[in-house]
């Protein structure tokens, strides 16, 4: 007895056994599903950010967390504030009464600037009275030299617009026992709405709250609510989908939930592995229970359409079970584990999300399959009302009243199998325009696109964007054992000089500028005096230090820049590095970090594993079903004419929706893979048992193959296209794009599952070489 025979056997026991056995088996999958659920929501939590897509361990993800623990700065909350009389006295102690409020009342914040500072700085440490010295107040800071300038054009970019810029690190809220931990962002959002509610403010000054961790809890506020609607829909779409494609095909009407049943209760497991796995919920998980259930049920409508058959052939239920897991059961084991293989390409991915999609796909499909051949043939035979229409298990020709198998055979008997050339050159044509598209399609090149754009959060961060010079932050921590010394802050002088020449970079703050502005412009020559002069500006104040010996070693220069995007951030970022290597000589090391360059990681590492994940799972999928089939002749054809093609489709249908590459739509070539091999193995597991068993004609198998399989495999296909044709309705770009994408998957396989397989299979088989009518190449060969 070969493998594939003990395989065989080993699931027709698996259904005969459940079929026996129905209490049993149902208690306990149940027992074990519902401790599966309890472990999921056990150690389950709702979690955003840019850090989840950058591996803790990484360079940039340390360098950011240091600078967070160490100069507890890196998050920047603005506070636009707006006046017709921006400069009158009193609108200045407002301003002033906003800086004290939000520096010593949010413990968190550890500098916090104004245009007060500015007007303290020129007017001696106090506040003036009237108009004319508030500005002569502005005009002497601006005098002090070009930084000096800069900082106050930031500080007030256009008449009547001033901004208050409080930044803090870390804030301590994590609780793993809640689903939905606070945020940091979230407390520090409510802190400052809260001062600034508590600020008397002069009639006609208004304030606007915004910054990237004001829109990042604005939009992680809708993600519950998001997931909540979007499943909700997606389950009634695919019950209503499944209703109507299997109702012809089932004893009661009822029946045709006992396969999407199964794939719900393969979620619970999916859970389970969650929680033990420490995978959190985010953006990029709320895809996995979607294309989960999608693939999942494919495995119960298969193995239920194969029970219904035999049970209308005449067989007793519990033979029609132990069957179907045997016959159909073998393909649908192929099957998963291409599937699988494909979803584990994505452990390749840089980013970390999407290596977690991968991993929990993968368990729920592997829980689809298990449920498969376990659970449904006993729920199957648990229900059986012994109502099917019996018929001459000799009769192999399609019910006449089945419209969809009719309608499906005819269309394979004159157009893919009757016409296989003229079918696979249109193939070609549009297969290779897909492949011209594939390296157009381009990545999303800001995370901001991953969210939802129709915030009134967002629309002050654009604001802010249009009216700030410098939305933006980089910060620049340089090591050295002299750190504090003057020749280490002349060399950190001229690296600003050079970096403030570049026109995208604006201001700078940094212990370096506030001694030079206390100092005539020039740094200290001796040690003493240095010391003496950074010990005046430690405190708070427009050009306040922090005191030198938290960080001995470590000074940290703050940059403000345009709003850089795309590549130009990269370049920037090259720049900051270069020229750190050209004027830090005396510096041990120099790292750059900031939203900006967290951003940019982000983006590179989701394009930067598209290619291999995509190279790795069709090379491993082709391997496993040359391995499965023993031939590489029979793998060749199912991945090159149905996944291959489907995949190539799918980057042309991106392209010419202006689909971008994102975490999620980058693992299509993997999930195009799995549920193309899927339909494309059931359609050739039957086009040989129609060829060897019935001695059919290739058109013939080709047209009856497709035919049998019409309704689970468009049943299947229907139900993922419907579950995931909610994702479009997102107000998540990354989830709509993503839905968009699954569908054009899912559509574009089954395409060329009906169209292009059965082409190919008519040509490349020996009965039609030799012009025969009974050969056919065996499954095993």
């Amino acid at each position: 007895m070969n493998a594939g025979e003990r395989i065989q056997d080993g699931l027709e026991h698996a259904g005969r056994y459940a079929a026996r056995n129905q209490v049993k088996t149902i208690a306990v999958v149940l027992v074990t599903a519902l401790i599966a659920v309890g472990v999921g929501v056990a150690g389950i939590q709702m979690s955003m950010g840019m850090t989840l897509y950058i591996e803790d361990d990484s360079q940039t993800a340390t360098d950011w967390e240091t600078l967070k623990e160490d100069f507890e700065t890196g998050n920047n909350v603005f506070v636009i504030v707006e006046s017709g009389e921006l400069h009158d006295p009193e609108t200045i102690r407002a301003i002033d009464r906003l800086d004290r409020r939000y520096a010593e009342n949010i413990d968190e914040t550890t500098t916090v600037t104004s245009l007060a500072d500015v007007v303290r700085q020129g007017n001696g440490g106090e506040l003036p009275r009237t108009e004319a010295e508030v500005e002569r107040a502005i005009d002497r800071v601006r005098q002090q030299g070009p930084e000096s300038a800069a900082m106050v054009d930031r500080l007030e970019p256009e008449p009547g617009t001033t901004i208050i810029l409080a930044s803090y690190g870390d804030v301590d809220t994590f609780d793993r026992g809640a689903f939905l931990p606070q945020r940091d962002s979230d407390i520090i959002y409510d802190r400052v709405r809260t001062e600034t509610g508590l600020a008397p403010l002069p009639p006609g000054v208004t304030t606007t709250i915004t910054g990237q961790p004001v829109f990042e809890n604005a939009a992680f506020g809708l993600m519950l609510p998001e997931m909540i609607t979007l499943f909700a829909g997606a389950f009634a779409l695919i019950f209503t989908v499944v209703y109507l494609v299997m109702r012809a095909k089932v004893e009661r009407g009822w029946h045709v939930f006992l396969p999407l049943g199964t794939a719900m209760v393969a979620l619970a497991y999916m859970v389970g592995a969650m929680g033990v796995f420490g995978f959190d919920f985010n953006a990029i998980m709320l895809g996995v229970m979607p294309i989960a259930l999608g693939l999942g049920i494919d495995y119960g409508l298969q193995i239920h359409s194969r029970y219904v058959e035999e049970r209308e052939a005449g067989c007793s239920p519990e033979t029609a079970a132990a069957v179907a897991t045997r016959t159909t059961g073998r393909a649908l084991l192929i099957a998963m584990g291409a599937t699988v293989i494909g979803l584990g390409s994505l452990l390749v991915s840089s980013v970390p999300p999407v290596r977690q999609f991968g991993i929990t796909s993968a368990t729920a499909v592997l829980a689809s399959m298990a449920l498969s051949v376990t659970l449904l043939p006993a729920l199957l035979v648990r229900f059986d009302g012994d109502g099917y229409t019996q018929r001459d298990p000799t009769d192999t020709t399609p019910a006449s009243t089945d419209w969809l198998e009719t309608g499906t055979e005819r269309f394979t008997s004159v157009v893919t199998g009757g016409r296989p050339l003229v079918t696979l050159f249109v193939a070609l044509l549009l297969v290779t325009g897909g492949a011209y598209a594939y390296p157009q399609v381009e990545p999303n090149q800001e995370m901001m696109d991953f969210w939802p754009q129709d915030l009134d959060a967002k629309n002050d961060m654009d604001r802010l964007s249009d009216t700030v010079d410098s939305p933006k932050v980089m910060y620049v921590s340089v090591s050295s054992e002299t750190a504090y010394s003057p020749e280490t802050f002349r060399e950190l002088a001229r690296y600003q000089r050079l970096m403030l020449a570049n026109d995208r970079v604006n201001a700078v703050q940094s212990p370096v500028l506030a001694v030079q502005m206390a100092n005539g412009g020039s740094i200290p020559e001796t040690e003493g005096r240095l010391d003496e002069t950074l010990a005046r500006q430690t405190g708070s104040g427009m050009m306040s230090v922090r005191d030198p010996a938290q960080t001995p070693s470590r000074v940290l220069l703050t940059f403000y820049v345009e709003d850089v995007e795309g590549e130009e951030v990269r370049t920037l970022i090259d720049e900051f590095e270069g020229n750190a290597d050209l004027a830090l000589t005396g510096a041990n090391d120099v790292r750059v970090t900031g939203k900006p360059v967290l951003n940019r990681n982000v983006i590179e590492n989701v394009t930067a594993g598209l290619t291999p994940m995509t190279v790795i799972s069709f090379t491993l999928g082709f391997v496993f079903l040359a391995f499965a089939f023993r031939s590489v002749r029979v793998s060749a054809i199912i991945v090159v004419s149905v996944a291959g093609s489907a995949a190539l489709l799918v980057a042309g249908g991106m392209y010419v929706l202006s689909v971008p590459w994102n975490p999620l739509t980058i693992t299509m070539s993997s999930l195009t893979l799995g549920i193309g091999v899927t339909y494309g193995i059931h359609i050739y597991e039957r086009f040989v048992f129609e060829t060897e068993t019935h001695g059919r004609p290739p058109i013939g198998a080709a047209a009856t193959s497709v035919a049998k399989l019409s309704r689970p495999i468009i049943g299947s296909s229907f139900t993922t296209i419907f579950g995931f044709g909610i994702l479009v309705a997102s107000r998540f770009p990354v989830l709509a794009n993503f839905g968009v994408t699954t569908v054009l998957a899912i559509g574009l396989s089954l395409a060329t599952a009906f169209g292009i397989l059965p082409a190919v299979l008519t040509l490349a088989s020996p009965a039609s070489e030799d012009g025969g009518t009974t050969e056919a190449t065996p499954a095993a060969d």
